[in-house]
């Protein structure tokens, strides 16, 4: 048997941890890719009933925030994937200017002009696409070898 030198032990744990440093985000999900396109349906088309009143889309509403949870919550369980946990924080959060914020001015002015309406759903649509961007650019298994 080959003695092995605390020179060539040390290179090896070295190697094995810049190994492990280069998976710096997960792989791609198909899963997480559905929920965050879903959602992004699901909420511009929400969004273009905000011209009429909060109260009587309120189950909607609630629906959809359920929806965005999961999906946050289910990125929240896959290693190395912080970023898009960022992204959907901030899409989720009612003091920012994204989806929870659209939401939180929805309830407090009861409904909102259209231009507005317009404006936010471009803003909010971009916002989607990042995470979906994000998830699309991901290694898949079937790359790697």
């Amino acid at each position: 048997m080959k003695q092995v030198t605390p020179a060539a032990g040390v290179f090896v744990v070295m190697l094995a941890m810049a190994a492990g440093a280069c998976s710096t985000i997960s792989r791609y999900d198909q899963a997480a890719y559905e929920h965050a396109v879903n959602a992004k349906v699901d909420a511009l088309v929400l969004m273009q009933k905000a011209t009429a009143s909060y109260d009587e889309h309120q189950m909607e509403i609630e629906s959809l925030l359920t929806e965005l949870d999961k999906a946050y919550e289910y990125d929240r369980g896959r290693l190395l994937d912080q970023v898009t946990i960022a992204q959907w924080s901030i899409l989720r959060d009612p003091d920012r200017n994204l989806f929870g914020g659209f939401l939180k001015s929805w309830k407090a002015k009861g409904s909102l002009s259209s231009t507005f309406v317009a404006e936010k759903k471009a803003q909010i649509a971009d916002a989607f696409d990042q995470i979906i961007q994000l998830e699309s650019g991901k290694i898949k298994a079937s790359q790697v070898k």
